[in-house]
């Protein structure tokens, strides 16, 4: 009986965190190599233009240095397992999905002053603030306090820090603090429709 609640215990967590666990590796295997090939795979608006459309989402796996990918690593993790029981696989899938296409987006059309664009982060803020919302009925005051310090962060990023020159540093190259912006935009939407469904569910029951 051991054994069985063990191996059930087992394939629960490989259910919960198979596709958490090929977001890691993906990032971390997209990394490793040297510059040319990051480059390749990293956003350039030029190439977009050109037909090279996948950039958007393919530069979102790529990043600056191994500390810039691990950093986002730590964020992809932190907010997934703040929300292990509540965000499944799919909703993980489909939010971290339109998330990366939204910043990518975001960034392509808005920012054109940024030749070359790495990193998960801004989608991890889509991530975060949409399950934040979603939630908020379950956890009124965690999801309260996330909403606040995301919402507080991204305006002092925008309107009053100075460059970050102490991330630079260790990421290897400037902080891209729009994405920030369009991943907290594409959060409260998607927490939205989020909540939304969970709410008519509910009234249909």
């Amino acid at each position: 009986m051991g054994q069985a609640a063990q191996s059930s215990k087992t394939r629960a967590l490989l259910f919960q965190w198979w596709f958490s666990g090929l977001v890691v590796i993906a990032i971390l295997v997209l990394t490793l190599p040297g510059d040319m090939f990051l480059r390749s795979l990293a956003l350039h608006g030029p190439a977009v233009a050109e037909g090279r459309w996948w950039l958007i989402v393919t530069s979102q796996f790529v990043h600056l240095s191994l500390n810039h990918a691990l950093l986002n690593v730590a964020g992809y993790l932190f907010v997934v397992y703040c929300f292990r029981r509540e965000l499944s696989p799919a909703q993980e899938l489909i939010t971290l999905s339109v998330s990366m296409l939204a910043v990518g987006l975001g960034i392509y059309w808005f920012n054109p002053e940024i030749l070359w664009y790495y990193g998960l982060s801004g989608a991890i803020y889509g991530m975060l603030i949409s399950c934040v919302l979603a939630n908020a009925p379950r956890m009124p005051v965690i999801s309260g306090l996330f909403f606040m310090f995301v919402v507080g962060k991204v305006f002092y990023e925008q309107f009053f820090a100075s460059p970050d020159r102490v991330t630079a540093q260790l990421i290897g190259g400037p902080v891209a603090i729009d994405a920030h912006l369009y991943g907290l935009v594409i959060g409260v939407i998607l927490g939205v429709a989020w909540l939304g469904k969970d709410l008519f569910s509910r009234v249909d029951q």
